[in-house]
C-alpha cells in the first residue's frame, strides 16, 4: 500500500514557499504538514494553515509573502477551471468586453461582487452568500472566532486574477 500524499493546496503552498523564498524558509513554515491529507480532518487543516500563515508573516517580507500566495492562487486557478470556463462562457454571449463586465457588475455570479473603476477591475468575494466565510476548502472548519493573516488572501487575489486574465485575455 502506497504512503497517503499530503493535502494538494497544501502541496502548492510548499512549492510557492520554496520557489520564492528557499528551502530554511520552507520547512520552517511547512512545520507539522507532512501528515495532512486530503482526508484530515478540516478543523485540523485550518488551524494549520492559520499557524503557517503567522509564521510566513514572520520569516518573510510582505512582497515576498504575496508572491507566494498569489502563486498558490493561480495553481488554484488551474484546478478548478470549471469557474474560468463558466466566465468564458459568459463573455461569449456580448459583442465587446464592457458590455460583458457592465452586465457582470450588474448580474454578478453568486457570491461575488464586482466593481469596474477605470481599467481596475475588483472583485469581492460574498462566501456569507452561501453561509460560509471563506470559499477555500483549507478555511472552511476555521472557527468563527478565529482569523487568519490578510497574507491567506493573497492566494485569492491570485484566483481571481487568472480568471479575469484569462477570460478577457488581459492582465
Amino acid at each position: 500500500m502506497g504512503k497517503t500524499q499530503k493535502h494538494r493546496m497544501i502541496r502548492t503552498i510548499e512549492e510557492s514557499i520554496d520557489r520564492f523564498a528557499g528551502e530554511a524558509v520552507r520547512k520552517k513554515v511547512m512545520e507539522d504538514s507532512d501528515s495532512i491529507t486530503e482526508k484530515t480532518d478540516k478543523s485540523r487543516i485550518a488551524e494549520w494553515a492559520k499557524d503557517a500563515m503567522e509564521r510566513l508573516d514572520a520569516l518573510v517580507d510582505e512582497e515576498t509573502r504575496v508572491q507566494i500566495m498569489e502563486t498558490c492562487g493561480y495553481k488554484c486557478a488551474d484546478v478548478h477551471r470549471s469557474v474560468i470556463y463558466r466566465a468564458k462562457a459568459r463573455r461569449k454571449k456580448y459583442k465587446s468586453v464592457d458590455e460583458f463586465l457592465e452586465a457582470e457588475q450588474h448580474n454578478p455570479p453568486r457570491g461575488t461582487r464586482l466593481v469596474r473603476e477605470g481599467h481596475a477591475l475588483y472583485q469581492f468575494y460574498t462566501p456569507q452568500t452561501f453561509g460560509a466565510r471563506c470559499y477555500c476548502n483549507i478555511l472552511t472548519k476555521l472557527p468563527d472566532e478565529e482569523t487568519i493573516s490578510p497574507t491567506y488572501c493573497q492566494c485569492a487575489k491570485g484566483f481571481v486574477k487568472k480568471v479575469w486574465e484569462t477570460c478577457l485575455k488581459d492582465p
